[in-house]
Parts: C-alpha cells; structure tokens; sequence
C-alpha cells in the first residue's frame, strides 16, 4: 500500500511539473508573439525616419543641381542645362509631394517644410528668371539668391536634425524592446527546460523501478505453474461457453490490479476491455476468432481495477479440451504502453520540428528584407558621394585641374566598385534565403543562354559543350553558377593566345558532375581552401576585376541544392572548377514549367 501510494505521489508531481512547464512555455510563446509584433511596429517607424532623411537629402541635392542648371545656362547658353532645369523642377515638385506625405503625422516638421517649401519656391522663380534674361544680364546675376539658398539649407538642416533625434529615440526604444524580449523569452525557456529535466529525471526513476519489477518477477521460475504465473506476459483462459476466466497468471493480474478470486469465475475478457475496445471485440473479433480460432498482433485497451488504462498487444488461440470438449481460448497479452508513449513523443517531435522549418522560413524573410534594407542605406551615402563628384567636375570645372578630375574619376570609379559589390552581397543573402522551389529544365538550353551572352562581349573566346540531360533544380539560382563560372573561366583565359572553355557532364547513379575548364593562367593548389570563402582572391585586383564573392555564391546555391563544389588547376596551366548536383531525393517542391 505505502508503495502504491508513492507511485500515485511520484505520477501526481511528474504531471504538475510537466503542466507547470506547458503553462511557462504556452506564456513565453504569447509574450513573444506580442513583442515581435511591437518589435516590428517600432522597426516600422525606425525605417520610416530613414527615408524622410533619404528624402530631404535628395531633395536638398534636387534643389542644387536644379538651381546649377540655371546657372550653366546663364552662363554657356546650352539648352541642355534649361532641360535639365525644368527636369530638376519635376523632380523636385515630386520629392516635396512625397514629404508631405512622410510628414503628415508630425505637424511641426510640417510647419518647418512649408516654410522650406516658400523658400524653395522663391528660390526656383531666381533662377528661372536667369533662363529669361539675354546672356549678359544673366551672368550678372548668378550671385543673386545666396542668402535665400542659405535659409534652404538651414531648414534643411533643421528637419534633419529633428529626424535624427526622432530616429535615435525610436532605435533606442527598438533596442530596449528587443533586449527585454530576449531575456524575458530566454528566462522562460531555461526554467521550462529546468522543469522538463526534472520531468524526465521522475520518469527515468519510474522507468528504472517498472524494469527491477519486472527482472525480480522472472526469477520465480522454478516450476512450470512459477513460470506461467510470473511470465513477462500476460496469458489467461477463457471458457468460450460461459465466457468466463477460468485461468489467468500473476503478470496479468499485477497489471489489471486485481486479485485472483476477483477475476476467475466471475469476469470475462470484455469486463477487463474499455466500453469502446469490449464493443470492437464483441462485434469484429470474437465472430472471426470463433470462426479461424486464432487472432494476432491485435491491439486493445485494458482498464485497470483503479480506473487507468493500457494497450496491449493480443494474440489467442482456441482448442477444445478433450475430456470435455469445451471450447478454451488461450490469450497472450503484451504491455505496449511505452510504445504507444513512444510513437505519441515522435509524433510531438515531427510537429515541433514542422514549427521549427516555418521558425525559420519567418527567420530567413526577415534576413532578406534586413539585406534589402542595408543595401538601401548604404546605396543613399554612395549617390550622394557619386553626385557631389559630379556636381565638383561641373560646377568647378575652371577651379580644378587635370590632376584633381582625375582624382574625382576615381571617386566616382569606387563608387561603381562598391554598388557592384552591393549587388554582390545581396545575390549572396538572396541564395541562403527564400524557398527553395524547384522545376525540370534542360541545362543544355540554359548553358546557351549563358555562353550566347558571353560571346557577345568575347567573342574571341571558343566554347565547347555537350550534349546535357535535363535537371531538376532552381532555375535562377543554377543560372547564377553558370554565369559565375563561365565568366570566371572567359575572365581568367583571355590573356591566353586561343582562349578556350570547355564544359563537361558526367552521370552517376547518385549525382550529375558539371565541369568548366579554361586554358587561363590557373592556380595553385595549395591555396584552393581560399576559393569559395568570401571576398577572398588569388589574383591582384589590378589584374582580373571582381569583387571576390562569385565563387562563395556558387558554393552556397550548390550546397542549397545538396551538392558539392571543388576545383583543380596548375599555375599557367588553366582551371577545373565542379559541381554536383543529386539525381534524386531532393525534398523541397518541385513544379513542373508552364
């Protein structure tokens, strides 16, 4: 009794610690769903600040070309400057639109841009008045309106420090959102793990004392009727006239609870089933075991003296007994309840990972709006630099000498460099993100494409391909790698007399092995480990142009495909680059061409 007792206390303690832990995780994940909402909220505003800045700056800079366009008129005559004057007009009208709009919500910088916006105004009407007058009378005039441009510049101002000092407020607050998320979210989840160890450390007890039961049971098998009652099975007997137990063995009646004079002679095999598993034996089985006089491998639940239940596996046969020619049925039971606890924990698992797989497709578009969003930032300081240059080669054109235009070409040189680089890192972000959809292509036809655009910027170049099998990949992002590695192998062979590139295909049972060889100037291999890593070169810039992220892109949408990349060269002696793509067993979704 004090043994039972402790049982029902250990399995009372086992459930509240697991609801315990249910309730803490069910509380984590609704405080995390409200703070990711308000994280994103706030992100919101943060991003909205960012492009009233953008807006402002563009604006402002709008204004200066616009207005120097005027002033290139007045002085050359050029009717080029009066059209981008007017364009300059347009573009302007429309940033000031767009302002309004951005600023609607704050009636200050409101007040602040319509007094810009008069300015502004007043400040278009000078310099359209410079297109009107004769050439002489104009050139007079270009110093006029600096103290108007001044207040411009200082409303400008104004709204953009008011801008930063909202943004700093919001990012502030992003942030602190943010860290009160983590530690709230990352407090709960340690405490439910605390709470399921101590789960899983009661059941393990649990486990440990059901097997020492069992394994004293076993050793009472001194006789036949010893090892009949004390059996890891249950076995009893049934007489098939009456219905009644009329033998049944210790293990079996240690897991229904009951004593022996409570079950033989006065309860049959239904009275120990559940309502619903009694019902199923009376009208399926018991018709075809009277009939075939052998069942297996059925599945049954069992009630308990105590009310609990268990699943046991069933299987009886039936003989007559030849003294009296009674039917008796003889039933082995086995207790599968740890496997039926088994198969509910892997079905728990299989739905907890499908919630992992959409955690991380949310994880990966946000990562790609976040790339998205760098870009954009750090495209905004790179045109203002590109159009300071150009502003410097024409408003001063007569102030700078040959050595300083050619200091602002190198300016405006890197400035390409870095938006290049900038589309660079983004295919980069974009081919680890986003779903993996696939489709049946023929990459003998995509190869052509690739090699018909190359040729019209090489055409000395000679290409050799052969006959290709069709595939089943992502069409854009394989179309990258052979972008990548033919240009590579075109780039690195074009100082070759005969420049060459091959490709190759080779078939297996597993995978498809795609090479590109060139007859260029190779590398060696002791630095191979340098290819696929990002931003990583074995040729000097000034040599071959790139911006060393092509290969990494290749590497990271192969292995997206579950393939490999490597590669063979000697110095002066050209390159192999492959890649594998598997013939089958690719899980993400496949759609046909239309």
């Amino acid at each position: 009794m004090p043994i039972f007792n402790n049982a029902k206390l250990a399995v009372a303690s086992t459930a509240i610690f697991f609801f315990l832990a249910l309730l803490l995780s069910i509380g984590v994940a609704v405080f995390s769903f409200y703070s990711v909402r308000d994280f994103e909220q706030r992100a919101v505003w943060v991003q909205h600040t960012h492009s009233v800045l953008n807006v402002l700056e563009e604006a402002h800079s709008t204004l200066r070309d616009t207005v120097s366009s005027a002033r290139g008129y007045a002085l050359s005559g050029n009717d080029e400057y009066r059209g981008n004057f007017e364009a300059g007009v347009r573009q302007l009208n429309s940033l000031m639109h767009e302002l309004r709009n951005l600023m609607r919500d704050n009636p200050e910088q409101m007040q602040r841009l319509a007094a810009t916006e008069d300015r502004i105004t007043q400040r278009l009407m000078m310099a359209r008045g410079l297109l009107d007058m004769n050439q002489t009378t104009a050139q007079a005039r270009l110093l006029e309106g600096k103290a108007l441009s001044d207040d411009i510049r200082a409303g400008f101002a104004e709204m953009k420090g008011t801008e930063n000092a909202l943004l700093a407020t919001r990012s502030h607050e992003t942030a602190t959102s943010a860290d009160v998320t983590i530690l709230t979210v990352l407090g709960g989840s340690l405490l439910s793990i605390a709470l399921l160890v101590m789960v899983y450390s009661k059941l393990r007890r649990e486990m440990r004392r059901r097997q020492e039961a069992q394994q004293r049971a076993q050793a009472y098998s001194d006789d036949i009727e010893d090892l009949y009652n004390n059996a890891p099975c249950g076995y009893h007997s049934v007489d098939e006239t009456d219905k009644k137990i009329i033998k049944i063995n210790d293990t079996e009646l240690k897991w229904l609870g009951y004593t022996r004079e409570q079950v033989v002679g006065r309860l049959s095999h239904t009275d120990l089933l559940t309502p619903e598993s009694a019902e199923r034996y009376t009208r399926e089985l018991l018709p075809q075991f009277l009939l075939r006089r052998e069942i297996n491998g059925i599945d049954l639940n069992y009630r308990r003296a105590d009310g609990t239940i268990f699943t046991a596996l069933v299987n009886a046969t039936a003989i007559a007994n030849q003294e009296t020619g009674k039917l008796v049925s003889r039933t082995v039971m086995y207790d599968i309840s740890d496997r039926k606890r088994a198969e509910d924990e892997i079905e728990a698992l299989n739905a907890d990972l499908k919630r992992q797989a959409l955690h991380l497709h949310s994880v990966n578009k946000e990562l790609e709006s976040f790339s998205y969003s760098v870009s954009h930032d750090l495209r905004a300081p790179l045109r203002a630099i590109s159009g300071y240059a150009m502003i410097l080669e024409e408003d001063y054109a007569d102030a700078i000498d040959e050595k300083g235009r050619e200091q602002l070409q190198v300016i405006r040189r890197n400035v390409k460099k870095m938006d290049e680089l900038i589309n660079d890192l983004l295919k980069l972000a974009k081919s680890t993100t986003g779903e993996l959809t696939l489709e049946r292509f023929s990459m003998e036809e995509l190869v052509g494409q690739v090699i018909a655009g190359l040729q019209q910027e090489n055409p000395g170049v000679r290409f050799e391909v052969p006959l290709m099998d069709g595939v089943v990949a992502n069409r854009g992002l394989i179309t990258q790698v052979w972008e990548n590695l033919l240009s590579n192998a075109v780039k690195f062979s074009s100082k070759s007399e005969h420049p060459l590139v091959r490709v190759t295909m080779q078939v297996s049972d597993e995978e498809i092995i795609y090479g590109v060889h060139d007859n260029g100037v190779g590398f060696d291999m002791r630095y191979a480990h340098k290819l696929f890593g990002t931003f990583q070169r074995l040729h000097r810039q000034e040599e071959y142009a790139g911006t060393g992220i092509g290969l990494a892109l290749v590497q990271r949408i192969v292995i997206r495909h579950t393939g490999r990349v490597w590669a063979e060269s000697k110095p002066k002696e050209g390159a192999s680059f492959y890649f594998s793509l598997p013939r089958k067993g690719l899980v993400p979704t496949l759609i046909e061409p239309q």
